[in-house]
């Protein structure tokens, strides 16, 4: 059972749809978020959804931004492309504005295209475990209250999360000392007319402009530096003359769609699971706004765990596999507040040092960071996801060859034929690579273990060197089990999580 039917929600039950297991998805809502909400769609996710066949839906949906230009005291600062941030990196080398609620609707499109069920209006009351599944309590639309069972419960239902709660799971973290701001608008403006992102600078602070669809469309993203009650309430109306001040540009706003102030928070609870439910999503970590993380990790962790209860409902794998998805997802979202968190308080303006850095000398380094090609390897897959990786779980044997580990998210490249090496990777299946000579079996033995062998001849020297002749046992989210020469480390990690 799903409790949720946010962007986290709704992509478990995508994935557990792939994976053929039944589910129920209840939300109290009475609909997909009609707000844009959550704007960039990053790398990782696009490829997630290409496994789906919504990447491209996504993309035509969706703005690429191209380009960053950097203002400070209205003038221009920076001008940098992005087009090649993330060029040989990932099929989708770029970070895709996307309104969460395109977002939303384009997953919940999918579940009723293959006849499953949202149970809007529906709202999750107590509910209880027991050693073989648990038993909730949900009152519907029309005021009747439910009896559920269900093998499993993922709570998904956000920051304030019933589901955590009733679990006791504390949510530990901090708050920002400052008011934030964010707009939907048209504007006109002489400056801000393309499809590109504007960052203006400011004393205690930044304005940020991101491109929407359509013309002239812009999400505004900003600080209001000198507020001392936090729970004043503000109208744009108040908030407009302070923009146009702010970033000295000429820019008269034409039509408001949706304007909120709201306090930044940085929290993760201090577990993803216990016994037989589960959180996700911002019901289990929630970000500050630095780098449009926040809703592509709950996507990410509805990834994780989909394959991990797949497995374990079609009784192919331990119960003990599943506290993986705890220690694999608690430790990504612990590292990526820290993050988060430096990346904000850098571009907030809340330390005086890196307040002084930033509006002198960020705009030097951000045109370093672009073009070199040393850089640019480190700080893509770090924004875009893509690095995401696992090297101290249980389902990862030490082992590297090349410039792959295993714990990486599969690296992507292209062979010379043009074929994708992810063209080869979209079934939700272990799979077994082999890099070397032809006549080399990947016939190996598994017994009744479910996966597709793949042979490649060529062999990147890119990635690999010299290398030849090895092994990549992918996990069904495609991040790499074992890499090396002694396929007998398979069967030792199978026989381990109890796969058959």
């Amino acid at each position: 059972m799903i409790v949720g039917a946010g962007p986290t929600g709704l992509s478990l039950a995508v994935q557990l749809f792939r994976y053929g297991i039944d589910f129920i998805i209840i939300d109290k809502k009475n609909g997909t978020t009609t707000l844009s909400k959550a704007l960039v769609v990053q790398a990782r996710s696009l490829e997630i959804f290409q496994e789906l066949g919504l990447a491209e839906k996504a993309i035509s949906t969706g703005k690429m931004t191209t380009a960053l230009r950097v203002f400070y005291k209205g003038k221009t600062r920076a001008a940098v492309d992005l087009k090649g941030l993330g060029t040989g990196l990932s099929p989708y080398p770029f970070a895709l504005s996307l309104e969460q609620s395109k977002t939303e609707k384009l997953l919940a499109d999918h579940l009723i295209a293959n006849g499953k069920k949202i149970n809007w209006n529906t709202e999750i009351g107590r509910f209880e475990q027991t050693a073989n599944g648990v038993t909730v309590h949900c009152k519907t639309e029309n005021g009747l209250e439910q009896r559920l069972e269900a093998d499993y419960l993922v709570g998904c239902d956000g920051a304030g999360s019933q589901v955590r709660h009733q679990l006791g799971l504390s949510f530990e973290g901090s708050t920002e000392p400052k008011l934030f701001y964010v707009a939907d608008v048209i504007l006109k403006s002489p400056v801000i007319n393309k499809n590109v992102l504007y960052m203006y600078m400011i004393r205690k602070g930044f304005v940020l402009f991101f491109p929407m669809e359509g013309t002239d469309h812009y999400r505004i993203v900003g600080i209001l530096p000198d507020v001392k009650d936090m729970e004043q309430q503000f109208q744009f109306s108040d908030i407009g003359p302070l923009i146009k001040e702010n970033i000295v540009t000429p820019i008269e706003f034409e039509k408001l769609s949706w304007f909120s102030t709201y306090k930044v928070h940085s929290r993760k609870a201090e577990a993803f699971m216990k016994d037989r439910c589960f959180i996700a999503g911002d019901a289990a970590h929630i970000h500050t706004p630095a780098g449009g993380q926040g809703m592509n990790t709950g996507i990410q962790d509805a990834y994780n765990l989909a394959w991990k209860l797949a497995y374990v409902l079609r009784k192919e794998a331990n119960p003990e596999l599943l506290k993986t998805y705890d220690t694999e997802r608690s430790a990504n979202a612990r590292n990526l507040l820290q993050t988060t968190d430096r990346m904000f308080d850098i571009m907030s303006g809340v330390n005086r040092f890196w307040n002084f850095m930033r509006l002198h000398f960020f705009s030097r380094l951000l045109k370093w960071i672009t073009t070199s090609e040393w850089v640019r390897k480190r700080i893509f897959p770090l924004i875009s996801q893509t690095g995401i990786a696992y090297p101290d779980s249980t389902l990862t044997v030490k082992s590297s060859i090349g410039k792959l580990k295993a714990g990486d998210r599969m690296h992507y490249f292209v062979f010379s034929d043009g074929k994708e090496i992810f063209s080869y990777l979209a079934n939700p299946v272990f799979k077994l690579l082999y890099f070397g000579d032809e006549n080399a079996a990947t016939d190996q033995d598994f017994g009744n273990i479910k996966l597709t062998r793949h042979n490649f001849r060529e062999i990147p020297e890119t990635l690999f060197g010299k290398e030849k002749n090895f092994y990549i046992l992918l996990r069904p989210d495609n991040h790499i089990s074992y890499i090396g020469r002694d396929i007998g480390q398979c069967r030792e990690l199978f026989n381990r999580i109890g796969i058959s």
